[in-house]
């Protein structure tokens, strides 16, 4: 019969053996490379309001550029008043009556029918007046054009693209805190639809920013 403790010496020697056998250092252990994540690109940054109108040949926003072109003798046409009640004579200059004025487009969303602005649209309009509080702007009158879609009457498009225009050269004067001299507002309806090949679209739907000068 073995002793004992001889057993016990041997059982504890197997253990320690296997233990070590069983171990694994971290060296060892290779938890390898984190696998690389992919980076999105960053975005481009859309060019602002401000941007857009000081520069409106290099703008870089589609949804700004401008779908239509309005030249001094177009606004002298359109026979519109600001929001003070008198009416626009724009400067003239040589260089300036046959060129086009700066302008963007918005497209700003009503409810069918309504000329009143959304809520979820004042965001925009709060940053443009902002912009227009610019000294790089103080010399201008700010016109707003309403374009309408073909959809329904060209009368009922004009009226009804005016009235809207007349919304947000309200809002953006009275958040600008700026003159109502400044602000003048206008409707043509669907005579100058940003894309012709699709009449129906809301690209077309859009209120027009043109820049005159005073």
């Amino acid at each position: 019969m073995r002793h004992p403790i001889i057993l016990g010496l041997t059982a504890c020697f197997l253990a320690t053996s296997l233990h070590a056998q069983s171990t694994i250092s971290l060296e060892e252990f290779d938890l390898g490379e984190p696998a690389p994540t992919a980076t999105a690109a960053p975005k481009a940054r859309s060019a602002s309001f401000g941007e857009c109108l000081l520069d409106a040949a290099g703008c870089a926003n589609s949804d700004l550029k401008a779908g239509s072109d309005f030249s001094l003798e177009d606004v002298v046409n359109l026979k519109v008043e600001s929001n003070a009640g008198t009416a626009i004579l724009p400067a003239t200059t040589t260089s300036q009556s046959a060129g086009p004025l700066p302008s963007i487009d918005m497209e700003i969303l009503f409810d069918y029918n309504s000329d009143d602005v959304r809520p979820d649209q004042m965001t925009r309009l709060f940053e443009l007046a902002e912009v227009l509080r610019d000294e790089r702007f103080a010399d201008y009158t700010f016109l707003f054009v309403g374009h309408s879609d073909a959809k329904g009457s060209a009368a009922y498009n004009q009226e009804l693209s005016a009235r809207r225009a007349k919304s947000v050269a309200n809002l953006v004067q009275a958040s600008a805190r700026l003159s109502q001299e400044n602000f003048a507002a206008s409707g043509i309806g669907f005579s100058r639809l940003k894309d012709p090949a699709d009449p129906l679209g809301p690209q077309n739907r859009r209120v027009q920013l043109v820049l005159v000068p005073k």
